[in-house]
């Protein structure tokens, strides 16, 4: 189990691992050119890409300081992929690619960090939605653009910092 001290981040950096370790060849996700970890993203996108937004983590049971709390923290993938000949084939493509996201996520969510870190619970798929149009390379063409959300619910142990943190640990 995981401690609340290094719990969020560990999540965060399994979750980032299961897209990137299906980006190599052979994997789910090898046609993907571009992965977005984070909110920002300076540089040009090129498609097939993928776009993660990390939500609120909350508390799904019990929050009280004296034991294990359950947590649960949304994940949304933006999946873009364009064809510049055929507006609902980037929707079929984009759809397929969200697909092949949480699949990734299914095969690899039991990875562990380089903490020893692991989730230990089954992610739980939240949805599809399609949320719109972006802008193409700065020019006149747009494509649509899937999400897929995936909520990642886990425990952290309050007691268990608080014992390492007394220790000097």
């Amino acid at each position: 189990m995981m401690n609340i001290i290094d719990g969020l981040g560990a999540v965060s950096q399994i979750v980032k691992r299961c897209i990137r370790d299906e980006m190599k060849p052979g994997g789910l996700l090898e046609d993907v050119n571009t992965f977005i970890p984070s909110y920002r993203k300076d540089e040009p996108i090129e498609e097939p890409a993928i776009w993660l937004f990390e939500h609120e983590t909350t508390v799904v049971e019990d929050g009280t300081l004296s034991k294990q709390v359950k947590l649960n923290t949304p994940f949304e993938f933006v999946c873009l992929v364009y064809d510049a000949d055929d507006l609902e084939m980037s929707e079929l493509k984009g759809k397929e690619l969200a697909g092949r996201v949480a699949a990734a996520i299914g095969k690899n969510y039991r990875r562990i960090d380089d903490n020893g870190n692991q989730i230990s619970s089954k992610p739980v798929l939240d949805g599809f939605y399609p949320i719109g149009a972006v802008d193409i390379n700065e020019s006149s063409d747009k494509t649509v653009v899937t999400s897929v959300r995936i909520n990642i619910e886990y425990y952290v142990n309050w007691v268990i910092s608080c014992m390492n943190k007394d220790n000097g640990d």
